[in-house]
């Protein structure tokens, strides 16, 4: 084919354009390479095979092209569901912004309604509805409203007593009385605002259905009015008298006087009725007997001697014979009432040379040695067995370890410092009176009592040689009571132990 004629040039033109297009189209899709190629394209357009391979060409640039648009196609599909999915997604956005500005606004709108009720009702500043103070309403009232108001109402004054006619005050201030006005306010107001939220709220609205009535009542210190009305009591007590009675040859007594007290806790107890009880009175002070503990009666009981007791000792020891006289004395004139125990180291408390006794001879551990309080024991030796005769209940006896002269066998009674005690018990219905005398290098004790419980009694010691030891007797002491006519009606086991020799 002739390059001048018109076919071939006719072709030419076709290839560029079908070029132009595919370079126009990878340029489009970014592939500049492949554009740049296709714009160098020659195109030779020859005869025969030359034109077939040119037209086979075209064919193939045609289903290119094909293939492009139709890939154009998809990537607009594509691109078209992409924006599908991003217009979906913000329309989701914007629903769900509009519930949540829909929440925002509801709950606004709540808690713009709340926080006007609760001003309104809850916390606006005064006592809620349904509440009394005393049986006054005080609702919708301010706290320091209603404190004034009680105040002026409920004025404390001086707390007066009264006894046998006369008069006695005392100052509200001393004692730190007053209402508890204050506390009972608050604790109304408070109802409705001191808790948690919920239970401010459930109170409130339970106040609808119900009412809550409060009383104020009276506080002080307990410790100060006890010590103000303690000082009233020293004004008024009276102390009591107690009988008396002297033994000295002949019996001598003295009458009883009662004396006056002030019970302090059942005033106390009026006084707290009163306050209680809002009642502006005059409080009566109870005064109560007191009773002398000795009365006229029991000393005039003791009529007669029970029984009596003499041992002898020598006078030449003056040391002993000073101790003698002194515990005798200590332990003499004492009226031993029903149910009363004797102590005889209670009388004579230590025995010692700083309480004014000297040393003499005494047993300590089976040897005789000097020392203070020497010849106390020949006291409560005589004291023991007088009481013995006369019935007392023996309490607490202990013999020597050795036997003494001035008593039989199981009849003495030892004592010292360090816890040996002579005890016994008055068990009569009436008083006993304890008599010792001195005289003529003898000590005699004498028990005093009442003529109805004088018994017939006489002592009994069983003592043998102790089998197993020598210079040791064993014995054991009795009471026998008789009847009027001598015979044994009750044998008593008093006591018992073992004497050994003075060791040299």
């Amino acid at each position: 084919m002739n390059k001048n004629s018109k076919m071939w040039k006719k072709n030419c033109i076709y290839v560029k354009i079908i070029n132009c297009e595919i370079s126009k189209s990878f340029e489009e899709r970014g592939d500049t390479k492949m554009a740049e190629k296709k714009k160098r394209v020659v195109v030779k357009n020859t005869t025969g095979k030359k034109s077939l391979k040119a037209t086979d060409e075209r064919k193939k640039l045609e289903a290119k092209k094909k293939a492009l648009k139709n890939s154009d196609d998809i990537k607009k599909n594509m691109n078209n569901r992409k924006k599908k999915r991003v217009s979906q997604k913000k329309r989701k956005q914007k629903k769900k912004q509009r519930i949540v500005a829909s929440i925002l606004g509801v709950f606004l709108l709540i808690t713009v309604f709340v926080m006007a009720f609760n001003f309104t009702y809850i916390y606006n500043g005064k006592i809620a509805r349904n509440i009394y103070i005393e049986g006054i309403d005080v609702a919708g009232k301010r706290p320091n409203d209603v404190k004034e108001m009680l105040n002026e109402k409920y004025k404390v004054d001086n707390i007066k007593f009264e006894y046998n006619g006369k008069e006695y005050e005392i100052a509200p201030d001393t004692v730190g009385l007053k209402y508890n006005i204050d506390q009972i306010v608050d604790e109304a107001y408070g109802y409705t605002r001191d808790g948690s939220y919920y239970k401010d709220l459930y109170n409130y609205f339970s106040l609808k259905n119900k009412s809550l009535k409060k009383n104020i009542e009276v506080v002080y210190d307990e410790a100060k009015m006890k010590a103000e009305i303690e000082k009233i009591a020293k004004k008024l007590d009276k102390e009591p008298k107690d009988a008396t009675i002297k033994i000295d040859g002949s019996i001598k007594t003295t009458k009883s006087t009662d004396g006056i007290k002030l019970n302090i806790s059942k005033t106390l107890s009026n006084l707290t009725e009163s306050i209680d009880n809002k009642k502006k009175e005059t409080i009566p002070l109870v005064m109560e007997k007191n009773e002398a503990k000795v009365k006229t009666s029991d000393v005039e009981s003791v009529n007669t001697k029970l029984a009596e007791y003499t041992t002898s000792f020598e006078k030449s020891n003056k040391q002993r014979s000073h101790n003698v006289e002194k515990s005798a004395k200590v332990t003499s004139d004492i009226l031993l009432m029903p149910g009363q125990v004797f102590s005889y180291n209670s009388y004579t408390g230590k025995t010692n040379s700083k309480n004014g006794y000297q040393e003499a001879p005494v047993i300590i551990n089976g040897k005789l040695e000097q020392s203070a309080g020497g010849g106390v024991c020949q006291t409560s030796s005589t004291i023991f067995n007088t009481a013995l005769l006369s019935g007392m209940d023996i309490v607490s006896v202990t013999n020597h370890s050795s036997s003494l002269t001035y008593v039989p066998l199981g009849r003495d009674a030892t004592v010292n410092d360090e816890g040996l005690d002579f005890k016994f018990k008055n068990t009569f219905d009436h008083p006993v009176y304890i008599k010792n005398t001195v005289q003529n290098k003898q000590l005699t004790c004498t028990i005093y009592g009442n003529s109805g419980d004088k018994k017939n009694i006489n002592i009994n010691v069983e003592n043998k040689a102790k089998a197993d030891e020598k210079d040791a007797t064993e014995f054991k002491t009795y009471r026998i009571y008789r009847d009027s006519n001598g015979k044994e009606i009750k044998k008593e086991y008093i006591s018992g132990g073992v004497y050994r020799k003075i060791k040299k």
